[in-house]
């Protein structure tokens, strides 16, 4: 039986420890044909699939071999790790945390003068990420080097470590301005390549696929037309662009810190260590110096306290009805602070409502799940049943959520109410991916016609 759906996640380097390694791949009207390298067998294997998605990392050659376009610059930094165990309970327990930064100018192990210590365990396993000039070659990180990288950071020149790997890598700035053509799509670093400066990573890659997989799912179920499937790079590129600019951006904005310590790139170790020490001085100076450093230390909330990143993502596309209503945001600082709201687009919002058997269950949990959900509330009857109908006509489970007294889900602290933006005999379309597809502010004459034509549109029919 042909396969639906081909999802390539073997990287495609040499460091992959996958049995199997991605080719090359040719399409047509009708599908995708993979070629596939058996690393057991050393022989290719092809594999026929209506759709390819590639998952294979910064070095994709999916993407490459779909010549998919690209914006930015790969390499713009080095950097290292060093997983090691070593006990530094003695250093750390007493001001404990998961992450740590060391300024330490003059390193002589190839550095660039700051590091981060992790803790993967406590206190006795740790990962250090440590920089190397990029425009020299990438250093050989041994059981030695690293030792010494360690010695260093920590501040014991004694210090005894057990190495578990090291490996290097870049920065990069780069991402997809398209993340599809035709019948192949790349999510995850395959389509923004970026540092792990504001944990950006693992979320974005987990929201491309679930952004993509309940499009592709009612592609194939016939529920939805192909054009459902444009909607993937019109609502993710804009945030591959977004999350790399903001996770490079992290990176140019330690330069305050180094200003205010007196860091300032020289080769000079002597004079900035002078000028580190002089922040502890009882001179205007120093305390001006003191003033600085804590406000480019407070300005790091753009790196660490950055809700609005992430959960103020909004999608417009064709998977969206949108409205003509300007979004809620103005003079907020989108980027830092979190707008809850139901305009479409956005992702619903988080709400606790009770259950029948007085158990509290979020808004998210009651939605999602590879389906459709309408919420609505008294009043709201004529939306259920619109759904009901016009799921059965197409085919779909859209599931139902009455929320208010009495009803299947109830708001007793008025949070949902709150939240909501919609009348009680308003409605809220929920996509499967959480985030609202279309909204009515309250009840209607013509219930199912309303929701049937807002229902197609998405769908792409």
């Amino acid at each position: 039986m042909e396969p639906i759906l081909f999802k390539m996640a073997c990287a495609s380097g040499a460091q992959s420890r996958m049995s199997c390694e991605y080719v090359s791949h040719v399409q047509d009207k009708d599908g995708v044909t993979v070629t596939v390298k058996d690393r057991l067998t050393d022989k290719n294997f092809t594999v026929s699939a209506k759709y390819l998605v590639g998952a294979d990392g910064g070095n994709s050659l999916v993407a490459e071999h779909a010549s998919l376009p690209f914006e930015g610059k790969m390499g713009v930094g080095g950097s290292m790790n060093i997983l090691f165990r070593a006990d530094l309970s003695k250093y750390v327990a007493h001001r404990p945390s998961v992450l740590y930064w060391v300024m330490q100018p003059g390193a002589d192990v190839g550095g660039i003068g700051m590091g981060l210590v992790r803790m993967v365990r406590p206190w006795n396993e740790w990962l250090i990420v440590w920089g190397y000039d990029i425009n020299q070659p990438a250093p050989t990180v041994d059981a030695a080097m690293a030792t010494q990288v360690a010695r260093q950071l920590v501040g014991d020149p004694k210090l005894e470590i057990d190495l578990i790997s090291a490996n290097t890598w870049t920065v990069n700035n780069m991402y997809a301005t398209s993340m599809q053509k035709d019948r192949v799509f790349i999510m995850g670093d395959a389509a923004h390549r970026h540092p792990p400066s504001n944990g950006l990573g693992s979320n974005t890659s987990i929201q491309d696929s679930f952004n993509l997989a309940w499009k592709l799912a009612a592609v194939l179920k016939g529920h939805a037309g192909p054009k459902l499937l444009d909607s993937y790079t019109q609502e993710r590129g804009p945030i591959a662009k977004q999350i790399v600019t903001r996770a490079n951006q992290s990176i140019a904005e330690f330069g305050p810190i180094f200003e205010a310590l007196g860091m300032d790139g020289g080769v000079d170790h002597e004079k900035i260590r002078h000028n580190m020490d002089a922040r502890c001085d009882a001179t205007p100076a120093a305390e001006k110096q003191r003033e600085a450093l804590r406000k480019a230390i407070e300005f790091k909330k753009y790196e660490f306290d950055c809700h609005g990143v992430e959960m103020n993502q909004r999608y417009a596309s064709v998977a969206i009805a949108s409205e003509s209503s300007k979004p809620p945001g103005d003079g907020i600082d989108m980027e830092l602070h979190y707008v809850p709201t139901t305009w479409p687009g956005a992702r619903l919002p988080h709400v606790w409502v009770f259950g029948k058997d007085g158990k509290p269950r979020s808004t998210l949990d009651i939605t999602g799940k590879g389906h459709f959900t309408l919420l609505t509330g008294i009043g709201g009857e004529a939306w259920a049943d619109a759904a009901k109908m016009i799921g059965k006509k197409l085919g779909m489970d859209i599931k139902v959520r009455v929320i208010g007294p009495r009803r299947d889900y109830e708001d007793h602290a008025g949070d949902w109410a709150s939240a909501r933006e919609v009348h009680d005999s308003g409605c809220i379309l929920v996509r499967p991916d959480h985030h609202v597809a279309w909204r009515a502010m309250k009840a209607s004459a013509d219930a199912e016609s309303e929701l049937s034509t807002a229902l197609l549109n998405i769908l792409g029919h």
